[in-house]
């Protein structure tokens, strides 16, 4: 009879490992990869999200429209989007330690630089700079996982990550929450890159490694052989050289219609995001200095999706993506259409609560897969490159609610509608998705 251990990890076979070497490797990949850079990550966001966060207390200070208040989150977000596109291919030539390291520190130094600013069209300009940087670091680590976990473990792995999305989006909650409401929003930009964001990517510099071979293990061994990321390992380091890889990403029709279906998702995600925070500063009666205890709800449904899809994928779907993604998508649909149809004051703070907790968990549950699909895509070799391609699109949609529902609420002020057009977005994705079925 076969050790049991060998049935756990098929990829591992036929590589002269032991099984104490087995489990050596399983045990460093969850905990000194996977592990870390969910831990690390759940601080990055502190450099990203303070802007959306603190909208109501900037266009206080700086007595600045909703317009220009969106139009800086749209300037971070399509910065993100370039800087994630370009380093996706970085990170696959480069690894992602020295790319999520560059994340880490540039983005710490541009926090403090917007601190200090005051003049509207300078802050754009670091704004951008900012985005920028804070892209060097998602789809290189997920490319990262990748090159640890096959496509039949990949799910769970990216989702633990994913996950860390969440976590990250709570701590700016309560983190970057606690300094705006006590110290004002430079404050809230400073302080928390310093004391966390800072520190963690050195840490996480000095525990994780890109590869297997950087940690002297060999690469497994892909073990579902029909699948679409078996496929894209058959490409040879040739073929995949520099913007080649890019050119067979974009001449695949599933991974464009894949990369769509996932920039309409990111439409619902940063829809809310961006807007929750000032949704309730204008509707539900709680004071300005309560509103992140009240918005909480949203980042603890975003941490939680992913580690349930992913897992849901692997286990019950032959880590086949499309089956988990009909059921998070529509159940968002549904959600927002709620949303859109009872106000805060009708349904009370704690169905309200209840909403935006379900919101978070399958807006973050289906992008989660989205990005497993992404991975796949590519296989290791342009695993990170696909994450790029996608999260370029990503950035596209969630740059563009930005302008679009901060000029429609300058012009209307109305909330149902804002809910009516995330659900309309993301119905269209669901349509692509079911197209492609992968």
């Amino acid at each position: 009879m076969e050790p049991t251990n060998r049935s756990r990890f098929p990829e591992f076979e036929g590589l002269g490992l032991s099984e104490q070497q087995m489990l050596a490797y399983d045990r460093y990949r969850f905990w000194r990869i996977t592990v870390m850079a969910a831990a690390w990550y759940s601080f990055y966001y502190l450099g990203r999200l303070d802007w959306s966060f603190c909208i109501p207390w900037i266009i206080s200070d700086l007595n600045i429209t909703k317009f220009n208040a969106g139009l800086g989150a749209s300037t971070i977000l399509w910065a993100y989007a370039l800087g994630v596109f370009l380093s996706g291919r970085l990170a696959d030539k480069y690894g992602a330690r020295i790319m999520d390291t560059i994340g880490g520190i540039g983005t710490t130094v541009m926090n403090i630089v917007i601190a200090g600013l005051s003049n509207l069209n300078f802050i754009l300009g670091a704004l951008f700079v900012n985005g920028f940087i804070q892209g060097q670091a998602y789809a290189s680590t997920n490319g990262m996982i990748s090159q640890w976990y096959p496509k039949s473990k990949r799910g769970f792995a990216t989702g633990l990550y994913a996950a860390s999305t969440g976590v990250s989006t709570l701590v700016v909650w309560l983190i970057t929450g606690y300094f705006v409401t006590h110290y004002g929003w430079r404050a809230a930009f400073a302080y928390p890159v310093l004391l966390f964001t800072l520190p963690i990517t050195i840490v996480m510099f000095l525990v994780v490694r890109s590869r297997p071979e950087d940690a002297n293990f060999p690469p497994y061994q892909e073990t579902l052989t029909d699948s679409i990321s078996a496929k894209a390992e058959h490409y040879t380091p040739e073929e995949t050289r520099g913007v080649k890889a890019w050119k067979i990403l974009f001449s695949n029709w599933k991974f464009m219609l894949y990369a769509a279906a996932s920039m309409l998702m990111h439409v619902g995600r940063y829809g809310l995001l961006t807007w929750i925070p000032l949704y309730y500063a204008e509707t539900s009666g709680v004071p300005l200095s309560n509103i992140p205890a009240a918005t909480v709800a949203l980042p603890l449904g975003i941490m939680l999706g992913p580690l349930a899809a992913g897992w849901i994928a692997d286990r019950f779907f032959r880590a086949k993506r499309f089956q988990v993604l009909n059921i998070y998508m529509g159940c968002f649909i549904a959600i927002m259409l709620a949303m859109a149809h009872f106000g805060i004051r009708e349904i009370g703070l704690h169905g309200s609560f209840a909403l935006l907790v379900l919101g978070g968990f399958f807006a973050l549950g289906a992008i989660g897969d989205l990005f497993a699909a992404a991975c796949d895509f590519g296989g290791r070799r342009m695993a990170a490159t696909a994450v790029g391609v996608v999260d370029l699109f990503n950035y596209i949609g969630a740059g563009l609610q930005g302008i679009v529902i901060g000029g429609l609420l300058q012009l209307t002020g109305n909330w149902p509608a804002v809910f009516y057009t995330l659900s309309i977005a993301t119905a269209l994705g669901l349509i692509l998705v079911n197209i492609v079925r992968e």
